[in-house]
């Protein structure tokens, strides 16, 4: 039996490496967290801006569970739904991204990578909002779906550079192939 199997069980998940692992789930999710946040809270200030709270949840909502093209009225099962399905994709997102950061902490060469994921997953988000636009038609401007999920993006990476400022200095090296 090895030693780091002896010490640290049959797993072999040491202390330091069981709180890097739990730092970087707390991180994603408290990143998926701010950015959905972010986006329901421009989302409601759109809606009441036009007089009509909720209403951009419920469209989505509609959307996603009952394949409706056209406006629905606010229900709790639409709102609470359409919420909950956004609350989870930000903290997937979220999770994926810390734990890619989390491994830029011990190979810098990562960052890369984080910079060619982030701009291919712009484009498919543009491709994506567009093609959500298309298909409700005029029910939803695509400026709104994409202000708000930029400032929540932007809010998102600010998090992460707050966490990983340091990291992010290296950027320009890993780009260049240091």
């Amino acid at each position: 039996m090895s030693e780091a199997t002896m010490r640290y069980g049959r797993h072999g998940t040491s202390p330091r490496a069981a709180r890097r692992r739990t730092h970087s789930l707390r991180e994603g999710i408290t990143v998926g967290l701010i950015g959905a946040a972010l986006v329901m809270l421009w989302f409601f200030i759109v809606d009441l801006a036009a007089g009509a709270p909720l209403r951009t949840p419920a469209l989505l909502g509609a959307a996603l569970f009952d394949g409706a093209r056209v406006e629905a009225s606010p229900t709790a099962r639409l709102v609470v739904g359409y919420t909950a399905v956004h609350l989870a994709g930000f903290v997937v997102m979220g999770l994926g991204v810390a734990g890619l950061f989390a491994l830029a902490e011990r190979e810098k060469r990562v960052l890369a990578l984080i910079f060619m994921l982030g701009c291919c997953l712009a484009v498919v988000f543009l491709a994506m909002v567009y093609v959500l636009s298309q298909w409700l038609g005029q029910a939803m401007t695509p400026a709104i779906f994409l202000g708000g999920h930029v400032l929540g993006a932007g809010a998102m990476v600010g998090a992460l550079a707050y966490f990983h400022g340091r990291l992010l200095r290296h950027m320009p090296e890993a780009l260049d192939g240091e």
